[in-house]
């Protein structure tokens, strides 16, 4: 009995100890945490250029809150990440449909009032989604799997008329609400003006809340400006030599705000948020025509996608024409993010896949 009663009272030691340990960890971590402050930007094109706004301050912490190699639209932040965003001292969001997820971080941080927020697309010029030439296509896609369910869904429309009516007003109401909140294409990083007021109103944030390096931010984001406007320089001068006005994407299209900066044309199997993968042969005809009949040589795809759609156009259009991947900067691959590439860096990679589709 004595040696049991010796082992239990080891025993009770050891977890005491043990648990004071583990806290004593825990206040250590917390501590070695709260030393830095804690920069969350939930997409890259803002994690890159706070990235280069911060340069090798080791007092700051940056968290890509989305990471490399996922897709923005399907993103829906983890307990983990809600965590990260609530400890954050500045949290750099895009907003709209594309992180309808953030209104609800938005809401559980009201009472945190040292979490500075910062809705990037506010400070920029934004438009709305507009249907891509060529994407209208999807929607007759829609049409020819659904003809079977067409009459059905009739018979129970003049059923529920009357329902529809009293609902009517209601409808409306919600429709224009949604409007509101997140009708605007999301991708506003696309065009160089764009990404440089994004710069400089990331390097006033870091001012706020690191105001003993602001010098240091503001020389750094002016760096990384000048970058910005040299390869947006590249990009006009094959704008300017172009033989031919019109981009052809066998994939969605997030680059509007490209498209009209430079002022030109497009033409896309899907619009740019589009979750659809599969277009129709009618779509994939269409583009094929546009290809031939305007003597395209490329067919592009956007990141981390495969092609296939693309090749397949290229492939049946002929006369060469070959299918280039080009860069909207939604997000990078985990490979590309590993060989720390920048928003520069991928638009120079851009540079010679237009000199390739437009001249």
């Amino acid at each position: 009995m004595k040696i049991k009663k010796v082992i239990l009272i080891i025993l009770a030691i050891l977890i005491v100890v043990g648990a004071g340990f583990a806290l004593f960890k825990l206040g250590d971590n917390k501590k070695k945490d709260s030393s830095k402050k804690q920069v969350v930007a939930s997409n890259f094109a803002s994690y890159d250029f706070l990235r280069a706004i911060i340069g090798d301050n080791d007092n700051i912490e940056l968290t890509f809150l989305l990471g490399p190699g996922k897709e923005a639209h399907s993103y829906d932040p983890t307990a983990k990440d809600l965590t990260t965003i609530q400890n954050a001292d500045l949290f750099v969001y895009i907003g709209g449909e594309m992180e309808k997820w953030a209104d609800k971080v938005l809401e559980s941080l009201k009472e945190e009032k040292d979490v500075e927020t910062i809705c990037i697309a506010n400070f920029v010029d934004t438009i709305e989604e507009q249907e891509v030439d060529g994407a209208e296509e999807e929607e007759e896609h829609h049409h020819e799997h659904g003809d079977e369910e067409h009459e059905h869904e009739e018979e129970e429309n003049e059923e529920h008329e009357h329902e529809a009516e009293e609902h009517e007003d209601e409808k409306k109401e919600e429709h224009h609400h949604e409007h509101e909140e997140g009708a605007f294409d999301e991708h506003i990083w696309t065009s160089p003006s764009n990404a440089i007021k994004m710069v400089n109103k990331l390097e006033q944030a870091m001012e706020e809340i690191d105001g003993e390096n602001k010098e240091k931010y503001k020389a750094n984001a002016q760096k990384y400006i000048a970058k910005i406007q040299e390869v947006d320089k590249k990009i006009q001068e094959v704008v300017n030599k172009k033989v031919r006005n019109r981009l052809i994407f066998g994939d969605k299209m997030p680059m509007q705000y490209f498209i009209n900066y430079y002022k030109l044309e497009v033409s896309a199997a899907f619009n740019g948020c589009s979750t659809e993968t599969d277009p129709s042969a009618k779509t994939i005809a269409y583009l094929e025509d546009k290809v031939k009949q305007e003597k395209i040589p490329v067919v592009l795809y956007i990141e981390m996608n495969d092609g296939k759609v693309a090749k397949t156009i290229a492939e049946e259009a002929g006369n060469n024409c070959q299918a280039l991947q080009i860069q909207a900067l939604h997000n990078v691959s985990l490979d590309d993010f590993n060989n720390g590439e920048t928003w520069v860096s991928l638009m120079e990679k851009n540079v010679e896949v237009l000199k390739k589709a437009l001249q």
